[in-house]
Formats: structure tokens, sequence, C-alpha cells
């Protein structure tokens, strides 16, 4: 049987367009691919680059307020003796890992300085005799408050950070200046023992905020470059000032040549064999994307991201304390909404409110749907209430603005509840439970 010229030529378009159509396939579930890849290793690298912050700030808080025993020491007993000192200060060393030294400077001259070993140098040092050293004294003593400076040079070598805590007596009701306690912190150690500089040879990491300046201070680890091109920012917060810890990751040169080419490596042999190439593709399709950890619809973390998460925070508080605040948000008469313009447009107002809930939290913030018309937002860090109050106030304002839907306004609302952990339950599930009931009352009393 002869086969028409129509025939033939229909026969290769048809060949051409399944070509076509299989490098249009392969090529755009490649794309996939490597965003999702991209989108799960920042998530594990925000959850590593969260701890890293953590153990930073405890640490530091940990060498500094340890620091204060001896401080009240000296403001309850200003004529006690380097003997008394001695001992005190041997006992908070002791306790506390990355204390390099303590120096007692009455009058801003030092005349004690524990260990004496090897730190012998700053003996009768005069603050005065220094203007950065001065200047740091000065503001400490007419703000009252405990100041740090560094990391700087130190005179007995390396690096470190200086805390210094101002001591004032009490005489006649009145307020005397006595001296200075200064607290060395050994931040080289202090910064390997938590992995920063290994951290540091996987990622660009730059941190800012020298004199604990946060975002006006200078930079004194990484560049610039770093903050322009961060994708994780987190504060490493201390009495009376804050660093910036900035992490910038270029997924691309950390995935295997596999983990970004699988899809070109798998769907080009088949591109021959159409039919079968495509059923391949579907099923891998489908098994990956249920395997993911984002809601396909809104592109925000499903359920089960957002539950491991959060039970990764609380598992880990007693090593790392960080609080955090579920926000949990119910779209009002999302029902009536399909039932009045239909689910599409109901598609559409879930996608546009989650847009919504990203752009009004920040980058170390969870936005995640766990429901039909439940959203669940997390608040890492936060537990103030007013800070609570305002971030809910802002989400609930962003969802009551009306969605466009082709010529038509859809007016939205939302309920809200939030328990914060730990102080409103220590568990996943007393938490979660919490936030619901504060939500439903005000779904009730709407």
């Amino acid at each position: 049987m002869f086969v028409t010229r129509p025939k033939r030529i229909a026969f290769i378009v048809a060949v051409f367009s399944s070509l076509a159509l299989a490098l249009v396939s392969v090529e755009y579930f490649h794309t996939l691919n490597k965003e999702r890849a991209k989108a799960q290793y920042l998530s594990e690298t925000q959850s590593e680059f969260t701890k890293l912050r953590a153990d930073i700030e405890s640490e530091i808080n940990l060498a500094i307020y340890s620091a204060w025993g001896l401080a009240s020491y000296l403001t309850s007993h200003p004529n006690s003796s380097s003997e008394e000192w001695q001992r005190l200060a041997q006992d908070l060393i002791e306790q506390t890992r990355f204390i390099r030294n303590l120096a007692v400077a009455p009058n801003n001259i030092i005349e004690f300085v524990y260990p004496l070993k090897n730190n012998e140098a700053v003996i009768g040092f005069d603050y005065d005799s220094i203007p950065e050293q001065r200047d740091a004294v000065l503001r400490a003593q007419e703000t009252r408050k405990t100041i740090l400076a560094g990391p700087v040079n130190l005179i007995q070598g390396g690096q470190g950070l200086i805390y210094r805590i101002p001591i004032y007596t009490h005489s006649d009701q009145l307020q005397k200046y006595w001296g200075v306690v200064a607290v060395v912190v050994d931040i080289e150690a202090l910064f390997a023992e938590v992995g920063l500089h290994h951290m540091a040879e996987r990622f660009d990491i730059a941190i800012r905020g020298r004199d604990g300046l946060g975002a006006q201070g200078d930079i004194f680890m990484g560049s610039d470059d770093t903050f322009t091109n961060a994708n994780l920012v987190e504060r490493v917060r201390f009495p009376n000032g804050y660093w910036l810890l900035a992490l910038a990751a270029d997924a691309n040169q950390v995935l295997s040549f596999w983990q970004r080419q699988r899809v070109r490596l798998i769907g080009y042999p088949y591109v021959l064999a159409l039919y079968i190439m495509l059923f391949t593709l579907f099923v891998w399709y489908r098994a990956s994307y249920g395997e993911a950890m984002v809601d396909p619809l809104t592109n925000v973390a499903n359920r089960r991201k957002v539950m491991e998460q959060l039970n990764t925070l609380v598992n880990i508080y007693g090593r790392h304390p960080t609080p955090f605040t579920v926000v949990v948000l119910d779209i009002d008469r999302f029902k009536q909404i399909n039932d009045q313009f239909g689910h599409q447009a109901g598609d559409i107002v879930l996608k546009s409110l989650a847009h919504r809930m990203l752009v009004n939290t920040r980058t170390s913030d969870i936005v995640a749907r766990i429901g039909g018309d439940e959203f669940l937002v997390v608040l890492m860090g936060v537990d103030n209430p007013k800070i609570i109050a305002e971030q809910c106030d802002k989400l609930a304002q962003a969802i009551r603005e009306p969605v466009r839907y082709k010529s038509q306004l859809i007016e939205v609302s939302a309920s809200l509840g939030h328990a914060s952990f730990p102080a409103d339950g220590k568990t996943l599930d007393v938490l979660i439970h919490s936030a619901d009931h504060k939500m439903y009352k005000q779904k009730r009393n709407a």
C-alpha cells in the first residue's frame, strides 16, 4: 500500500512536532527540577544558618551575663581587695568557655587581670592613653550602659570582643563612678567552636556591626557584596547592640551534576520513544511533585514542610533556645467566594493571599498552606506580644485588600489566632491548638 504525499507530510509533521514537544517538555521539567532542588537546598541551609546564629548569640550572651556577678560584687564592695577579685574571676572563667580574660580598672587604670599569665602587659594600662579605648570607656561611663567593642586587636595578641561594664557605687544616696570591668571574649575560638569557619568554606558569609552598632556598624567579616546578594540575613542580639549575619549561597555551584541535569539525562534517551518518554516523565513528575515540600497552588510551604521545621525547633530548644510564634489564618466565608464567583476565583484568592503573606513577612519567617483555606505563618525568633500584635495587624490589613478577578473585586478577610513557644505551650499540638482556639474565637466575634 502506498502512502500518499499528504499523509507522508502529515506523518513528518507529527514526528517533528512530537520531537519538539518532547524537547520542550524535557527542558521544562529540567527547569522545575533545578528550582525545586534550589528551594530545598536553601531551606536546609536556612535551618543550619539559624542554628549558627543562635549558637553565636547564646555563647556571647553567656559570657557577658556571667561577668555581671563580679560587677555586682564590685558595686556593693568597692573597697574589696584583688585577692577577693581573684576568687570570683577564677570561678567565672572556669564556668565560661570563651572568656579569654577579664580586667578590673578602678579609675580606668587596670589593676587586676585574670588570668595573669600572658596578660602581664596590661597591668597598669590606662584606658585614657589610647583614643579608641578611651572613647569606648567614656561612652560606657556617660550612658551607664554596658558597651561592646570589637572585634579589636588585643594588647596581648589576637582578636577579641571587649565588653565593658561601668561600675557605680552608692554613697549617701549618690552614685559615684568607680571604674570599669572589661571582659574579653575569645571571638576566634568562639567562631571556630560554633562552626562559622566551616560554614564559611561552603558559603559567602559576612558580619556587619562592629562595636554592636548593627546596620550602622562596619563589616568585620566577609564583604559588602555578601549583604548585597544575601539569601539569608539574621540578627545576633546581645545587650545594647546587635550584629547582622548574612549568607549568600549559589546553589548551582553546590548541587551535583546529577542533581542539576538528571531530567536531561533521563529524558533525552526516551525522545525517540515519545509515548514511553512522556509516560515516564509524567510518572516521575507526579512522584517528585507529591514528595515536594511546596504547595502546588500557592507555591508556599505545605503542611509537611512546616510541621517538620516546627518539630525541629521544638526538639532543639533545650540546646539552642529559639522562641517563635505561630499565627493561624483562616479565610472568612471562603465557601461563599467559591459559590458566588467559582472555584477558579477561589484559587486566585488563595494565590493572591499567599503572595501577600510572603511580602509582609521576613525572609526568615515561614508561610505555609495547611488546609483548603487555612494558612500558618511562623514568626522566627519573635515572642514579644507587641511585635506579634503589630505583625498580625499587618497581615490582616494586607489580606483585607480586595482581590481582582477578571472585572470584579472580591472582598476578602481572615480570622487570625496566634500562640508563642514556649510561653503558650511546650508541645506543638498544644501550641497550634491554642492558636486555633484564638482564631475561632475571633471568627465567632466577627
